[in-house]
C-alpha cells in the first residue's frame, strides 16, 4: 500500500510538541523531545526532518517518522496513526514540556592519570592546522614551543571525530569519563566546536583536560569553551581547571585568566611561572594551587578591561580577597598600558620593541 505524505511538523503539532520558533523554516525544525524530556525546559534536540517526514532524537536517540511519531504517542498502532493523520484537522493540542526524565547521577572525569593518557594520545593522533599555527606565531610564542605545548586543531569532519574516537578504543582507551568524548547514535565520537586545541595541565604537567579557542564565536567573551560532552549519551562534564605553566620552582606566581593567555605570557618572559584560571569567575582550585606550588608571592595580572568593566572588576575583587585571605603570600598587582587588554598582548609589545 502506497501511503501519502504526512509532514512531520503537522504529525508533531497533532501530537503536542513544543517546536523551537527559530527553526520553523529550516530543514531541520527542533523541537523538544517526549521521550526523554531533553533534560529541562528550553531545551530541542528532537530533530524533525521536513525532507525525510522522519525524527531523531540527538539525545536518547528515539527514531521513527511522522506515523509512528503520532502513534507512539498517542498508543496506538500505526494503521490506526495514518487514518488518524490523514483527516487533515487542522487542530492542535496546546504544546506542553515534555516532564525531563530522572537521570543518573552526573558522570564524573575518570583519575587525572588516565584523562592525561587519553588526552595525549589524542593530541598525537591530531594535527595544527595553519591558521591556527599562524595564529599562535603571532601572539609570539615559537616554532620550538608551540611543539612543546602541543597545541592541535578539532576534527572538522564528523566523519574525522569517529575515526579519532575508534584509533583511540582500538589502542586501548575506555572512553567512558573522559570529558569531550560520547556516543552519538551508537559509535564513539568527539563532541565540541572547531577551534584550536589548548592542554590545560596541572604542576606536574599532566593534562587535565582541554580548552578549545573557537573559530566562530557569537560574542568575544565567549571565545574559549571547555571540551565537554555533558549531558550527553554516554558523555562526561568538565570542569574548570587550573592551567599552571612555566618554572615550578619560581617563587612569584603570575595569576591571570586563559590558559593560552598565560601560555604565551610565560614564553614571553622567560618561562616565568603563571597560574591561570578558567574565567575571572573560576576560583575553585585556585588557593589549592598556589599552596601546592609553594610560592612565596602572588602577582595579579589580569586584563585590563577591568576598569571599563563592573563586571569583570567585581569578579577580580572577589578573587583577589580570596588569595589574599592566605597570609603567607606576599600580594602585589601588575599594571601596564591599558591600551593592551592582556598581560600578553602588553609583553609582546615589548619583545617587537626591543
Amino acid at each position: 500500500m502506497v501511503y501519502e505524505k504526512i509532514p512531520i511538523v503537522d504529525s508533531a503539532r497533532r501530537c503536542g510538541l513544543v517546536l523551537d520558533s527559530r527553526t520553523l523554516r529550516r530543514r531541520e525544525v527542533e523541537a523538544s523531545c517526549p521521550f526523554c524530556g531533553d533534560h529541562g525546559k528550553g531545551k530541542y534536540h528532537l530533530s524533525l526532518n521536513t525532507a525525510t517526514d522522519q525524527f531523531r532524537c540527538n539525545l536518547c536517540g528515539v527514531h521513527g517518522n511522522s506515523v509512528t511519531l503520532f502513534a507512539q504517542l498517542n498508543g496506538v498502532n500505526n494503521k490506526q496513526a495514518f487514518q488518524e493523520l490523514s483527516k487533515g484537522a487542522n487542530v492542535y493540542p496546546f504544546p506542553k514540556q515534555p516532564t525531563p526524565q530522572k537521570t543518573e547521577q552526573e558522570r564524573q572525569p575518570i583519575s587525572l592519570e588516565e584523562r592525561h593518557a587519553a588526552y595525549t594520545a589524542m593530541l598525537e593522533h591530531l594535527t595544527l592546522l595553519d591558521k591556527h599555527h599562524e595564529n599562535l606565531l603571532e601572539r609570539g610564542l615559537s616554532e620550538e614551543r608551540i611543539i612543546r605545548n602541543q597545541y592541535r586543531s578539532m576534527p572538522e569532519t564528523e566523519q574525522g571525530r569517529r575515526l579519532l574516537a575508534s584509533l583511540l578504543r582500538s589502542c586501548g582507551f575506555d572512553l567512558l569519563g573522559v570529558p569531550g568524548f560520547r556516543t552519538y547514535y551508537g559509535d564513539w565520537t568527539l563532541a565540541g566546536p572547531n577551534g584550536l586545541i589548548i592542554p590545560v595541565r596541572n604542576k606536574e604537567g599532566l593534562i587535565q583536560g582541554v580548552k578549545i579557542r573557537l573559530d566562530d564565536a557569537d560574542a568575544p567573551e565567549r571565545k574559549y569553551r571547555w571540551l565537554s560532552s555533558r549531558d550527553m549519551t554516554n558523555g562526561t562534564r568538565s570542569y574548570s581547571w587550573v592551567h599552571v605553566t612555566g618554572d615550578t620552582t619560581n617563587k612569584r606566581a603570575y595569576l591571570t585568566e586563559g590558559p593560552l593567555k598565560g601560555d604565551v605570557a610565560s614564553f614571553l618572559a622567560h618561562d616565568a611561572l603563571f597560574v591561570c584560571t578558567g574565567g575571572v569567575n573560576s576560583l575553585n582550585g585556585l588557593t589549592d594551587t598556589l599552596r601546592s606550588l609553594n610560592v612565596t608571592e602572588v602577582v595579579e595580572a589580569m586584563d585590563m578591561d577591568q576598569n571599563t568593566k563592573p563586571e569583570v572588576r567585581k569578579a577580580i575583587l572577589a578573587m583577589r580577597k580570596k588569595v589574599q585571605a592566605v597570609k603567607r603570600w606576599k600580594y602585589a598587582k601588575y599594571t601596564w598600558d591599558p591600551a593592551y587588554k592582556g598581560v600578553d598582548d602588553y609583553l609582546l609589545s615589548l619583545v617587537a620593541a626591543m
